[in-house]
């Protein structure tokens, strides 16, 4: 169904994980283990899944709502402050346990290692009245499911 005369913004309902690309040199293998040693040398930190989704339709010009959970820690810290620097207006449902988080770490524009934390997702907190009036009045609504129960 079309409705021509809703003005409301983008809203992203989603799952979103902070992603790092560690970069750094390889110069030698540990001692205790064949493996290589990674001298880190630069790292960057972006909003993944319905993150960066929700970065992507604002860098277009849309006002966009994004609808996610977020743990009290240092990683929805990080998250909030990525977002917010994009312009991404964020309604972080209460997440129990630790934000999920993709860290990659590369050599030479190569990935050695994906390292996951944030363990088997916890169950995101209900959404607010705020939230459900947002999605109601939005102009479109894009759902990104990774499988940890936000969508």
């Amino acid at each position: 169904m079309r409705r021509s005369n809703v003005t409301g913004p983008v809203v992203v309902i989603g799952d979103t994980l902070l992603d790092r690309d560690v970069e750094g040199v390889v110069t030698r293998l540990c001692p205790d283990s064949p493996v290589p040693v990674l001298d880190e040398t630069t790292y960057v930190d972006r909003p993944g899944g319905a993150g960066l989704a929700a970065i992507f339709a604002a860098a277009q010009g849309a006002e966009v709502a994004l609808v996610t959970a977020l743990a009290d820690d240092a990683g929805g810290a990080r998250l909030s402050s990525l977002l917010a620097a994009a312009g991404v207006q964020l309604y972080a449902l209460p997440l129990a346990g630790a934000t999920p988080e993709k860290i990659r770490l590369r050599a030479r524009g190569r990935v050695l290692l994906r390292h996951d934390r944030g363990g088997t997702p916890g169950k995101p907190g209900e959404p607010s009245e705020a939230v459900l009036r947002l999605i109601a009045e939005a102009s479109a609504v894009l759902v990104s499911d990774y499988g940890r129960g936000v969508a």
